[in-house]
């Protein structure tokens, strides 16, 4: 499989190489972004590369989803969980679960709280979000090892990093430490995320802890998975011989 992965920053780079490179583009199986991305810069990826598209939001949100109160709405939400989720054609992954191919898609929107805006969490709230999709993922398991499904790898898309992993020490752009939990329990194949720029950094954006990948989006990255060997490109000059 593989995956085109975007985050925070827009290139012009992968811009012209998309509408440069049609048949290679055609190769990319599905599109995740992290969040932190102009709506019309999302669309033109969307439009133009024509593959499912996964996505969080980040801490300035894209879409602007206002939370449900109305209690008609709540009640139709629960009806039809999969039609509050959709932008672009695509599929926020907050909080939820979703099964791409062989794998469990994982999403955990927005950062650490450092104000009172929204799309921000404390740690606690964060937890309550991580286990509710640990549950989901275990109930997923039982009923793959239940019914002698092929054993699901899990991806997650997450905005805000992994603590002591990429993060900063300030309180916007430090890491949940209940991410670290997940990551230690499930074991993800490959966790992305974005919000910690590279101006400034010194340490390796890419890191592998365990059996986890876990990547620093910001721009974008080529994201090839096979036979669970994961290859990453994020160098438009290569792309060409990667995919």
């Amino acid at each position: 499989m593989k995956i085109l992965a975007v985050s925070d920053k827009e290139d012009t780079k992968l811009h012209d190489f998309i509408l440069q490179n049609p048949e290679i583009i055609k190769k990319i199986d599905c599109i995740v972004s992290c969040g932190d991305l102009s709506k019309n810069y999302l669309e033109f990826i969307v439009d133009s590369v024509r593959k499912y598209f996964f996505f969080v939001e980040g801490n300035h949100p894209t879409f602007n989803n206002s939370p449900i109160t109305n209690y008609l709405d709540k009640v139709v939400d629960k009806l039809y969980p999969n039609e509050q989720h959709c932008n672009l054609g695509g599929t926020n992954l907050h909080s939820r679960i979703e099964i791409f191919k062989d794998y469990i898609l994982v999403g955990f929107e927005g950062s650490m709280r450092y104000n009172q805006k929204s799309y921000q969490y404390t740690e606690k709230e964060m937890s309550k979000i991580v286990n509710k999709v640990a549950y989901q993922i275990r109930k997923q398991q039982f009923f793959d090892f239940i019914f002698r499904r092929k054993k699901k790898q899990i991806i997650v898309i997450s905005h805000a990093p992994i603590s002591n992993i990429h993060d900063k020490q300030d309180a916007c752009h430090k890491g949940f430490m209940c991410f670290k939990k997940f990551l230690d329990k499930f074991k993800p194949l490959i966790w992305f995320h974005g919000h910690v720029h590279f101006e400034g950094q010194t340490t390796e954006q890419i890191t592998k802890v365990e059996k986890t990948t876990v990547v620093n989006v910001c721009g974008f990255h080529i994201v090839s998975i096979e036979n669970n060997k994961v290859e990453i490109v994020s160098n438009i000059k290569v792309l060409t011989s990667a995919i």
